[in-house]
């Protein structure tokens, strides 16, 4: 009996003394964020008598999963706020956006029609071009070294992913391990490392756990494919460019027996973390105005060379363009599957980009001497309400026109198979590339090239206007007008009221006649049979019979401003289209298409900044409900260490009480 007193004893006061242990430590590691609070259970036989201990950790597997993504919820939208504030805040910038040196532009250009003849005005306009180049260039840039900087996070959180998968897979070993020898208090140990290192991960990427009856765990992306391995083995997580969109793309790869790389594609929305933030701020936010952007770049500085080639400069010649758009032309990217090896670019349709969006564009190779061309989104797959249109490029090699959506196909490489596709991004670095081609102050078209005179002996007060002035052709000759161009109109009144209408072209010859009309707009198109001419004109009022009115090529017109006026004109106008998908028509102003871009980012950073802040009011729940559950509270260790102290004390009296016993019997026995 004694002896089973003191058996008894000696196992209480170890178990009571592990129970001190385990207070001990919860007390020592109560500033630990890594440590999850241990509580030792006493394992009983069929007879209540102690037979061990049990030290555990106090953790609900729920809560803890639900804490790593909502861990990774918070940084998924704080890496995407951080970045998408930066660009917000360089938008609404006077100082330095698009919007302040276009209205610069168009203020000189102002002032010189104030004086078109004054060289000085002339030399602000071209500063202010040179100006607005460098800020269409900066902030391009600026957009491009943020795609940079994306890609090297990219890069680096790979790094980071692959090293706390590796330290899993070893962790998965060590708990295998310490399972089978029962070494508790070291699995317990392990376990919060494992966690630890689950937090790290769910910083930077979403995942999925399962537990395994070993103590080990399996680690998987949010799409199910695995990346830790309860065996001990892991994959790698690599940000590799895709061919077919020239995008950082995560993929998984894995390794057989062969060494043979395996790559899984992970899709953008599947990541989550920060990784996912920094792809979600890229293809949502970033891209977007980059490409929209360039599309306000290109369509700002086509329309006014457009605009200038209309008109007549100091010199008495035709203009010419301001800027420089033959950098903008871009090579297309091969899908990987492509059988052939065709070569494509694509360029701005300079002089015709009406139709130019900041959509990416689809080639697909259709047939022997056909080719599609749709726009696409940022994965390369053609936008199902966007308009394709066939392209037939019977000549081979060489330049197509897509009016379209205002760009020119070049086929530098004849040579691709039906089926094959290529993805170009025309306006995605447009802004980046423009440059300022016009350097003397001669060379602003601000004049008009043609003159309206009427006849001196008309007793008429109708007025001959110039109703269109379009991209000069075959009705100019150098600094004059062609002997074929269209330069006088008469008036013959019939008897019913109506007129006969002759256009005679420099050598007297009838260019063309409108008979039995009324109807006196757009003459020179209309005598023409219909179409686009170099210059039309509309009579305002009646004439009297025997009317007639001369157009003459404007020469010495220094002081005439009317083309420098439809060049301001443009800054009203709505030039931009909104969407490829939307009405063909451009819908925006140049002020507008800004706007546009500085709403929908200031849109996408309000959202995210509501979404983070909920995220963050969500993860804090969790965490007060995680550490009412795994953290130390010092005041229940405090009360613990107490009660286990005196169960410790008494389990030691016990074995005193046996000792003595067992003496008194010895003692007896003599």
């Amino acid at each position: 009996m004694s002896f089973d007193l003191l058996e008894a004893g000696k196992r209480a006061v170890l178990a009571h003394q592990q129970s001190l242990q385990t207070t001990g430590r919860n007390i020592n590691n109560v500033n630990n964020d890594s440590y999850v609070r241990e509580r030792t259970s006493y394992v009983t036989n069929e007879y209540g008598v102690i037979e061990g201990t049990r030290t555990e950790r106090l953790i609900n597997s729920f809560i803890n999963k639900q804490l790593n993504r909502d861990i990774s919820r918070v940084e998924f939208n704080t890496a995407k706020l951080e970045q998408a504030e930066q660009l917000d805040k360089l938008l609404g910038n006077r100082d330095t956006n698009v919007a302040s040196a276009v209205e610069s532009f168009f203020n000189a250009l102002q002032d010189a029609n104030s004086d078109p003849s004054s060289i000085t005005a002339r030399q602000i306009v071209i500063t202010e071009a040179e100006g607005l180049a460098t800020q269409f260039n900066s902030f391009g840039g600026f957009l491009n070294d943020q795609e940079d900087i994306i890609n090297q996070r990219l890069q680096t959180s790979t790094e980071q992913i692959n090293t706390i998968t590796e330290n899993l897979a070893e962790l998965n070993v060590q708990l295998q391990y310490g399972n089978s020898e029962n070494k508790q208090s070291d699995v317990n140990s392990l376990m919060n490392q494992r966690d630890a290192e689950l937090r790290k991960l769910a910083e930077l990427v979403q995942f999925q756990t399962v537990e395994h009856d070993s103590g080990a765990i399996s680690v998987n992306m949010a799409n199910g494919t695995p990346l830790v391995l309860e065996n001990g083995k892991f994959n790698s997580l690599v940000a590799s460019q895709k061919p077919d969109t020239g995008r950082l793309q995560l993929f998984v790869e894995s390794q057989t027996k062969s060494q043979n790389e395996t790559r899984y594609p992970v899709r953008d929305e599947d990541v989550g973390g920060a990784v996912g933030g920094y792809l979600d701020y890229r293809d949502n936010v970033l891209l977007p105005a980059q490409k929209k952007l360039g599309q306000l770049a290109v369509r700002v500085t086509d329309a006014l060379n457009t605009q200038n080639q209309k008109g007549m400069d100091l010199d008495n010649q035709l203009g010419t363009k301001i800027f420089d758009l033959s950098d903008t032309k871009v090579s297309g990217l091969s899908f990987i599957n492509n059988t052939g090896t065709g070569e494509i670019s694509m360029s701005v349709l300079e002089g015709n980009s009406e139709q130019f969006g900041s959509e990416n564009l689809l080639v697909k190779k259709i047939s022997a001497t056909e080719y599609t061309v749709q726009a696409a989104d940022v994965n390369g797959a053609a936008l199902p309400d966007a308009p394709s249109f066939t392209i037939n490029a019977s000549a081979g090699a060489g330049d197509y026109e897509v009016p379209g959506y205002g760009v020119m196909l070049s086929i530098d490489n004849a040579g691709a198979a039906i089926g094959d596709q290529f993805l170009t991004k025309p306006a995605e670095e447009a802004a980046l590339n423009i440059q300022t081609q016009m350097t003397r102050p001669q060379d602003l078209a601000l004049a008009s090239p043609v003159r309206l005179v009427a006849t001196s002996d008309n007793e008429g007060v109708a007025e001959l206007e110039l109703s269109a002035l379009n991209d000069p052709g075959a009705f100019y000759n150098g600094d004059a007008l062609d002997n074929d161009a269209p330069q006088r109109l008469e008036f013959q009144e019939n008897a019913d009221g109506t007129f006969n209408i002759t256009v005679l072209d420099g050598d007297g010859d009838t260019f063309g006649t409108i008979n039995n009309t009324n109807d006196f707009e757009n003459i020179i198109s209309r005598a023409a049979g219909g179409g686009d001419v170099d210059y039309d004109v509309t009579l305002d009022g009646t004439p009297i019979d025997g009317d007639s009115f001369s157009i003459q090529y404007n020469t010495d017109g220094i002081n005439d401003n009317r083309n420098g006026q439809l060049l301001t004109d443009l800054q009203r106008e709505n030039t931009v289209r909104r969407s490829v998908i939307d009405s063909e028509d451009p819908t925006l102003s140049f002020n507008d298409s800004f706007a546009r871009i500085v709403s929908e980012v200031g849109s996408k950073v309000s959202q995210t900044r509501i979404a983070q802040e909920t995220a963050e009011a969500i993860k804090s729940q969790t965490e007060t409900a995680y550490e009412s559950v795994s953290g130390v509270n010092l005041e229940e260790e405090a009360a613990n260490l107490i009660q286990f102290e005196q169960a410790y004390n008494a389990s030691a009296r016990i074995i005193t009480v046996a000792q003595s016993t067992f003496d008194t019997l010895l003692q007896s026995t003599r």
